[in-house]
């Protein structure tokens, strides 16, 4: 089975980073939003998600993540300039957030880390289709271990700030299937990686797919100033 690679531009409005900003410290002067711009002005990236959404802050995931990783992971980890989830739960944690089995209600992460060397020269679209689990191998190289998925959508997607691949997927662990709505980016000169997830089980997925697409489209990338 082969991911269809489609490029689709991105059609709704593009507005300055600073004027959404300036936007959003009207509306909330004002009282009248409803929903909560998740933004780092620096990275020039933002998403929006309901006001009553529960968030996890930078801080608190770096934290989580700097005493949990080791290794590799421990060196991705230093890399990361800027990260914040957010989720329907009232009592989510970070360990949720990063563990891969499947959240009952949505959960929405949003991530931004520099490149190592190795990674710049490497990064490719099937790598940032495999930032999660190793999707790609999946399709092309598919053994007894592999699980049970299903790929829903697959595209490019180019925005002003960087380009990489949106994915849409299930797949089972631990006899659960979760659904990921997944988008992947790099810089123009690839020194950085833009990611946002959102995900729950199939179940969950399928009572507020209207919802976490929204949020997911919302995933905008102007760049680093």
């Amino acid at each position: 089975m082969a991911l269809r690679r489609e490029v689709r531009e991105n059609s709704r409005v593009k507005k300055s980073l600073g004027l959404v900003l300036a936007s959003l410290l009207l509306l909330t002067s004002c009282g009248a939003q409803s929903q909560t711009y998740a933004a780092s002005k620096s990275e020039g990236v933002f998403f929006t998600v309901p006001k009553k959404w529960h968030h996890i802050s930078n801080a608190a995931l770096n934290k989580f993540e700097a005493k949990n990783a080791q290794g590799l992971a421990a060196q991705r980890q230093s890399l990361v300039t800027w990260q914040v989830a957010y989720s329907i739960a009232p009592k989510v944690k970070p360990s949720s957030i990063f563990d891969i089995d499947a959240p009952k209600k949505p959960v929405a992460f949003a991530r931004v880390r520099n490149l190592s060397a190795d990674e710049i020269n490497a990064v490719s679209l099937n790598v940032l289709r495999d930032v999660i689990v190793p999707l790609s191998q999946w399709v092309s190289e598919p053994t007894a271990d592999t699980p049970p998925f299903d790929i829903y959508d697959d595209y490019e997607v180019v925005e002003k700030g960087a380009r990489g691949v949106r994915t849409i997927f299930t797949f089972t662990h631990n006899g659960v299937a979760q659904t990921i709505d997944q988008t992947a980016m790099v810089s123009p000169d690839r020194s950085k990686v833009y990611l946002f997830i959102i995900r729950c089980t199939n179940s969950c997925y399928k009572k507020n797919e209207k919802l976490m697409t929204e949020i997911s489209n919302s995933f905008t990338v102007r760049g680093a100033r």
